[in-house]
């Protein structure tokens, strides 16, 4: 536990001397409350947290404090994208079956000629590798992205195949086209930008009249529940306590929106879009030692989960206060952490015989300009 005595004191522009005065007690004994040496005595608590106008559950570091300045998440940032190619070539395979997006495709949206496709937030160009091979000959495919490290790398991948491909550098939102799509799909970016509705305004805006826009998003309630790792208990694995009062906080201070998968078709519906569809993914990733590519399935479950070391000391202080600076309280954040450090020590434990079933809730909803 920390109590924040140091920090309300200093909003408040006082010193410890002026708080000591205050309290009736040695300037000596607030600057020890301050360094956790040691803590009031509970009589004080009340009268603390009336001085400070907080609750005695703010004041002890229970819950964040209502004058804390909220950091903001940079999942929207190209600084943030830069850095996690390993993580997005670990986790894109968990999202598609083939054959499924094959359906969707001749059955769904019954795309029987070329097709000039756009895809927003591109990444390292993984839809291009799923899509061009089951689009009408004849198609392009173009890939806007912010970060440069990932569209080098797409381009890298795919300067050599037979497909007529190519990837642009810049911001979705920022960026203007003289040219006009017959097929915009974005995936798995609007649930990490602070502007979801602009950004499928803009998508809108780069389709021809009676093109396709395309939106593929993780349902987060889906995902929380979809986890089971054989030998540990399920009711626990899908404990998320605190993550609605964060997803919350996010979507209050900075437009970061968890639930859009869940809104984009409304949204849609809202900005014109006409014959609104949505369907879920059918994928649902397995993984088991019998699996050829057990241990590379295995590697890449543990990074992009977070499951490669235990969170502890200065670690997992840092993690409990970005947590509770984004709306849990420190029981709620805690917990996560200790859910963490148990799940990477048992997989850490049963690493040759780990069996994981997982599902994402992929929701992709379609409409017609």
């Amino acid at each position: 536990m920390k109590i924040m005595v140091a920090e309300l004191r200093k909003n408040k522009g006082i010193s410890q001397q002026e708080l000591a005065s205050v309290l009736g007690v040695a300037y000596q004994t607030v600057s020890k409350w301050e360094t956790n040496v040691t803590f009031p005595d509970i009589t004080l608590l009340p009268q603390l947290a009336q001085y400070f106008d907080v609750t005695v559950d703010e004041l002890l570091g229970l819950k964040p404090l209502p004058s804390q300045t909220y950091i903001p998440s940079e999942t929207g940032t190209k600084d943030y994208w830069n850095e996690r190619l390993e993580y997005l070539k670990g986790t894109r395979d968990s999202l598609w079956n083939k054959d499924y997006l094959q359906f969707l495709i001749e059955k769904v949206w019954k795309i029987q000629s070329p097709v000039n496709v756009l895809d927003c937030g591109c990444g390292y160009g993984f839809l291009s590798s799923m899509l061009m091979p089951l689009m009408p000959e004849g198609s392009t495919y173009t890939g806007i992205d912010f970060s440069e490290n990932l569209v080098n790398e797409g381009r890298i991948a795919f300067c050599s195949r037979d497909y007529d491909v190519q990837f642009i550098c810049d911001d979705v939102l920022t960026y203007n086209s003289v040219i006009k799509y017959d097929f915009v799909i974005t995936q798995a970016v609007l649930r990490h930008i602070d502007n979801p509705h602009l950004f499928l305004e803009k998508m809108i805006s780069f389709t021809k009249n009676g093109g396709l826009v395309v939106c593929v998003e993780i349902n987060r309630e889906l995902e929380n529940a979809g986890l089971y790792i054989q030998g540990m208990n399920y009711d626990y694995l899908c404990e998320h306590p605190g993550f609605r009062k964060m997803w919350n906080t996010e979507l209050r201070h900075q437009g970061r929106d968890y639930s859009i998968g869940m809104k984009v078709p409304q949204i849609m519906r809202q900005m014109g879009l006409k014959y609104i569809d949505i369907r879920v993914s059918d994928k649902v990733c397995f993984i088991s030692p019998e699996d050829i590519d057990y241990t590379e399935k295995v590697t890449d479950f543990i990074k992009s989960h977070e499951f490669c070391e235990q969170k502890a000391n200065d670690r997992q202080t840092l993690v409990i206060e970005q947590l509770m600076n984004h709306g849990m309280d420190r029981k709620d954040a805690e917990h996560y952490c200790n859910r963490q450090n148990k799940i990477t020590e048992f997989i850490k434990q049963n690493s040759k015989t780990l069996t994981v079933t997982h599902f994402y809730g992929l929701l992709i909803s379609s409409g017609r300009r």
